[in-house]
């Protein structure tokens, strides 16, 4: 493999080992940083596998979040398939640990803070990360902690992750980052916030534990400082930059023969050209290698006939990558020492990214799509539809209820102002009557209610009896019957009581008299 990926990237540094390849550090001809993994083919060796690894890379790139180590293209050059990340690979948080650099306790907290929160973003999309360890945090340029791999590990085991999964292994960073941290007061609140992780679990776990973080940061000096973070990015890019690489270091790989598929597919895949022979000296023509080399007197083997490569409906991205690969051609013909061009099969290297059609990439071309549901029944909708608008109807009369209730427990006192009692009618000389006591309570108009009691001279009393006043109502008449049988004559008086902080009663006496 050459020093350059598609005529365009440069290799820099030694690559370090990912779950789907080897990590690389990439510069362009304008020296923008980049990144790259080489995939391996004993990472994808079934279909399946690649159709999953092919769907979460797709996923996950389109979310675009700006805390991720994010796709943003793929190249096929020679035998090697390359995924490109918009930023720099390393420095990784074990490369970091396992130098032992000094980091600031303030920087420790911000790395915990950026892998929370982008957390908690891929969670609202229904994703997770599933891998969250120091190999899989890269400190940016940006002076950001960016999650890389995301999901390709759940990926290639088969597994489903979930926000729970996540919580923990990001407790457990924090718990290695208070490890390594000088400052006591730090190391115990990143301890603190794991710990609050792991108790309450999941999303919510990592969204309490942020708020430990946060509250607890703003005490801590340079919290929010991103300039230790780009330093250990820069010091990283400029101990890679000083040596570009003619080959990538090695990964171990089953042995391909000529003319095999090398190319990793992923959903289907991108197809490529066979891998070609391997090129002889300057001046030798391709096929003539073999032959010098072959014993005296045994015959030259003739190559085996090309084999055609499968017909592929070329769509707009195709002709485009097409249209790219026949200008290379043309152009590594015409340098001198090359040898003879290669054949002219199809070459279906698709790119995407700034520039390129609507058309979907080759690594991001889905499985087959599930057919469409099929429309409900005018029936069905109308079911659902009044099912739903009953349902609305009793949240409302619930609400009202409720707020009643509420409003009846929580309402302001009314203020009573006067409480008179007098009879009905007059009783006269009459036997055997029931004397109806009225008494009026007068207030001063707000709505609630009333406790009051009726007290009669004998010692008896009716208990604490309520009455409820509307809005705007000053006055309610409340009654008090009290039977008198026999013959003679007995002086009376009853009591009409309001309860409250301020007792505010009325009374009024009679006589009964029955002579027969």
């Amino acid at each position: 493999m050459a020093d350059m990926i598609g005529g365009k990237y440069t290799v820099r540094g030694q690559g370090r080992a990912g779950r789907l390849g080897t990590w690389h550090l990439l510069s362009t001809a304008d020296g923008k940083v980049r990144g790259g993994v080489r995939l391996e083919e004993r990472a994808l060796a079934d279909q399946a596998t690649a159709q999953r690894v092919g769907q979460v890379v797709q996923t996950v790139a389109a979310l675009r979040l700006p805390g991720l180590l994010n796709v943003t293209e793929q190249l096929v050059d020679g035998r090697y398939t390359w995924l490109i990340t918009s930023a720099s690979p390393t420095p990784t948080l074990a490369q970091v640990f396992g130098a032992n650099v000094s980091m600031p306790p303030a920087t420790a907290l911000l790395i915990a803070t950026d892998t929370a929160q982008t957390l908690l973003k891929l969670h609202q999309a229904g994703l997770a990360h599933g891998d969250l360890q120091p190999n899989t945090v890269v400190l940016s340029g940006a002076g950001a902690a960016l999650l890389a791999e995301t999901g390709y590990a759940p990926a290639l085991a088969g597994d489903t992750p979930g926000p729970g999964h996540d919580a923990t292994a990001w407790a457990r960073m924090l718990n290695d980052l208070a490890t390594r941290n000088t400052d006591p007061a730090v190391a115990q609140l990143l301890r603190q916030a794991a710990q609050q992780a792991e108790a309450t679990g999941g999303s919510a776990g990592l969204t309490a534990a942020l708020s430990v973080l946060t509250a607890g940061g703003a005490k801590v000096a340079g919290f929010g400082d991103r300039e230790p973070i780009k330093s250990l990015a820069a010091n990283a890019f400029a101990a890679a930059a000083g040596a570009v690489v003619t080959k990538a270091p090695p990964v171990a790989l089953p042995p391909v023969e000529p003319g095999s598929e090398a190319t990793v597919q992923l959903i289907g895949g991108s197809h490529s050209a066979p891998v070609p022979p391997r090129q002889a000296s300057a001046g030798v023509p391709a096929q003539a290698a073999p032959q010098a080399a072959a014993a005296p007197g045994v015959p030259p083997q003739q190559p085996a006939p090309p084999v055609p490569a499968p017909a592929v409906a070329p769509d707009g991205a195709t002709r485009l990558g097409n249209r790219a690969a026949e200008e290379q051609r043309r152009v590594a013909s015409q340098e001198p020492g090359r040898g003879a061009p290669a054949s002219a099969q199809p070459d279906v290297n698709l790119r995407f990214g700034q520039g390129v059609p609507p058309a979907p990439p080759a690594w991001q071309l889905a499985a087959a799509s599930a057919p469409p549901r099929p429309k409900r029944s005018m029936w069905k909708r109308i079911t659902a539809f009044v099912s739903a608008l009953s349902t609305v109807a009793l949240l409302v009369v619930a609400g009202i209820l409720v707020w009643q209730w509420w409003q009846s427990r929580h309402a302001a006192p009314v203020a009573v102002t006067t409480v008179t009692v007098k009879l009905a009618q007059p009783i006269d000389d009459k036997c055997d009557v029931k004397v109806d006591l009225v008494g009026t309570i007068e207030t001063d108009g707000t709505a609630g209610k009333v406790t009051y009691e009726w007290v009669r001279m004998d010692g008896q009393s009716s208990g604490a009896l309520e009455q409820a006043f509307r809005s705007g109502q000053k006055r309610v008449d409340v009654h008090l019957y009290w039977d008198f049988k026999g013959v003679g004559t007995k002086e009376a008086s009853a009591t009409l009581r309001v309860l409250g902080t301020h007792v505010v009663e009325g009374k009024t006496e009679f006589t009964y008299h029955c002579s027969r």
